[in-house]
Formats: structure tokens, C-alpha cells, sequence
């Protein structure tokens, strides 16, 4: 989505759009969005080349759960917030220490901003990064596969590590009975 600077009144522009997830590319972020991702924007000028945009967004992800696998869906929800000024606001030429305000802002060349960027951003910020079908999910087996939530398996569910044998054999000769 782009903003034209031009555009923007003294009181601001408020926007209500929807964006095609099908323009992003979410292969790695391990969720897929079902259907357009709502956004509302209210984008800001102050002296008429900075833009501050204040904005929400709402859309369907599906994903698996990080311990048993099965698939979910679910609605995340964000608020977010940016600031644009123009490229050639900051001075290239020479060293020049970055403030912490400085970190927040965001750049814009010609006289247009594109909140898609920030917007898909945010989004993938939003999901869960270990997304789970519920908090009492106890997964699979680690040795059979078994789903815990459907029934029990019959495995030895502590397994030594054998980089710790030798050193569970010094413990044991000090605690055994002389």
C-alpha cells in the first residue's frame, strides 16, 4: 500500500484496506495467512516532509502446533507504528552517531511511502513463534510418535544420556554403602 505525501491532509489520512498475502513471501516464518490481511491506517504529516503512521492489523494464520503437529488456525491481532522521513534527511557523507530516536525512523524516496513492508513485518511479528493447539499439549513421544494427547505410549520415557555414564558411575561408588 502506498501513501502519497501530497495526499495526506493537515488532520491526517485515515485508510482501511486489505492486503494480498500472496504479494509476501511467508515460506520461512512457518505459518500460512487464510485470506486478505485487514489493515487501518491513520498516517500523519509534520513539517510537511516527515509522516508519522499509526496503524492495526487483523488476519487468519494457520500453522502447526510446535508439539503435536496438528494443524491450527487462529486470529492475530497488532498495533504498530512508524515514522518516515525522507532519504536525503540524514546526512551520507562522513561518520555519524546514531541516537536511539534515529533507530525507529524509516526512510522514503520520491514522494510516496509504502507501508507493505512494515505491514508484513508486523505481522510476522504477531504470530506466535511456537504456536500450540492448546497449553496442555504434551506432544508426541520422542522415541515411538505416539500423540500424548490421544493415549499413552509404552517407551522408557528417560533415556541416559551416555555422555553422562562414566559421571553416573562416580556418583553411584561415592553414595553406595561401604
Amino acid at each position: 500500500m502506498e501513501i502519497k505525501i501530497h495526499d495526506i491532509p493537515e488532520e491526517g489520512l485515515l485508510l482501511s484496506y486489505e492486503e494480498d498475502p500472496k504479494d509476501w513471501d511467508l515460506s520461512e516464518s512457518g505459518f500460512t495467512i487464510k485470506g486478505p490481511v485487514q489493515v487501518r491506517v491513520k498516517a500523519v504529516k509534520h513539517n510537511q516532509e516527515e509522516v508519522y503512521v499509526r496503524g492495526a492489523l487483523s488476519a487468519e494464520v494457520s500453522a502447526e502446533c510446535s508439539r503435536c503437529l496438528k494443524p491450527l488456525s487462529s486470529r492475530v491481532e497488532a498495533d504498530f507504528h512508524a515514522e518516515y522521513v525522507p532519504r536525503n534527511a540524514v546526512p551520507t557523507e562522513g561518520e555519524r552517531e546514531l541516537l536511539e530516536e534515529d533507530l525507529d525512523l524509516l526512510f522514503y524516496g520520491g514522494d510516496t511511502i509504502d507501508i507493505s513492508g512494515e505491514v508484513e513485518g508486523q505481522l510476522i511479528l504477531a504470530t506466535p513463534m511456537r504456536p500450540l493447539c492448546s497449553e496442555e499439549c504434551r506432544g508426541l513421544c520422542p522415541q515411538c510418535g505416539q500423540d500424548l494427547n490421544l493415549k499413552e505410549c509404552n517407551c522408557v520415557q528417560e533415556i541416559p544420556d551416555p555422555r553422562w555414564a562414566e559421571l553416573k558411575k562416580l556418583t553411584e561408588k561415592k553414595s553406595s554403602p561401604k
